[in-house]
């Protein structure tokens, strides 16, 4: 799966994935920038556009996943 997600991923594309809506993902991104990376959707700022690294994105999606399956 992390082959078919770019390295960088909109707030929109994430909020897809995790089946949240776009204002929703957009609130977690600001409180992730908000509270220096406490809580909320990871992100990056990039110029004036926020992405959610597909490394952070990877590890949200496997949690609760069965640590012993193979990925």
């Amino acid at each position: 799966m992390d082959e078919s997600l770019p390295p960088f991923l909109r707030i929109e594309e994430a909020a897809r994935l995790l089946r949240i809506s776009r204002s929703a993902a957009y609130e977690q991104a600001n409180a992730w920038l908000t509270t220096g990376g406490e809580t909320g959707l990871p992100v990056v700022v990039i110029g004036r556009t926020k992405r959610v690294p597909r490394a952070a994105m990877l590890r949200m999606l496997s949690v609760g996943a069965d640590p012993t399956a193979s990925t």
